[in-house]
């Protein structure tokens, strides 16, 4: 068995999910340097570390699952490690990771109370720049200011290139929504869209889960997406 099935095997990744998760999909008209660089690492035309960090809803997990689905386009090793499923499996299994091309390790600060988790993520980091390859992580504070015990780890943050990822304003918002929305072979009209962001939360996850069920309801209702349908939609879950 080769490293990357072995990798997949061990780990529940639920690669499947990424089929949607594309560079196309993040809002292209910022951080367009970092996606540059994120695509040529993915594809192997460079070999970096990077720590990408912002509160929640910024785009992080879609930039690293997004780098992961290209990476496997390519015909790369790569392995998808979103630490929020910590408690289904033990830091030893990314002990043979350190051969693959790429690793992505997703919410950092999910380990902030483990200090075996740390330090194997450490051993991981050191492991794969001593083999050539790239590492993304991604974290919900600055180095300074994300809780970690192992200062190591710490370090290593810094060690390659860092970005903040900001969160999106509401223009942004109805930006990503309507490509997301066009995406999924449907349209979402720029009224509909205001209507929806004064009247519901405004974190971008909510959001998306509403879009999906606008999409549904429409469906099942045989109507256009309108100001009258999604207010109807609105009011029948309250």
């Amino acid at each position: 068995m080769n490293a990357e099935h072995s990798a997949l095997k061990q780990i529940p990744l639920q690669f499947g999910k990424f089929q949607q998760i594309e560079f196309e999909t993040f809002l292209t008209e910022t951080k367009t340097e970092l996606l540059e660089l994120i695509r040529k690492i993915a594809s192997g035309e460079e070999t970096q570390h990077l720590y990408l960090w912002g509160a929640t809803a910024t785009g992080k997990s879609h930039l690293l699952q997004a780098a992961c689905k290209l990476a496997g386009q390519a015909q790369r090793q790569v392995a998808y490690i979103p630490l929020e499923q910590i408690h289904e499996f033990k830091p030893e299994m990314l002990h043979d990771l350190g051969m693959l091309n790429l690793v992505c390790v997703d919410s950092l600060e999910c380990v902030s109370e483990s200090i075996e988790w740390q330090q194997t993520l450490v051993w991981l980091y050191n492991e794969l720049r001593d083999n050539g390859h790239s590492m993304i992580i991604a974290g919900n504070a600055s180095s300074a200011n994300i809780d970690l015990s192992i200062e190591d780890l710490r370090s290593r943050l810094n060690w390659g290139l860092v970005f903040q990822l900001d969160i999106p304003s509401d223009e942004q918002k109805i930006v990503i929504l309507k490509q997301l929305a066009k995406k999924s072979g449907f349209e979402f009209p720029d009224e509909v869209a205001q209507y929806l962001i004064q009247r519901v939360e405004r974190d971008l996850h909510s959001l998306v889960k509403i879009l999906n069920r606008i999409d549904e309801y429409s469906l099942a209702e045989k109507r256009k997406i309108t100001v009258p349908l999604v207010r109807k939609m609105l009011e029948s879950s309250l």
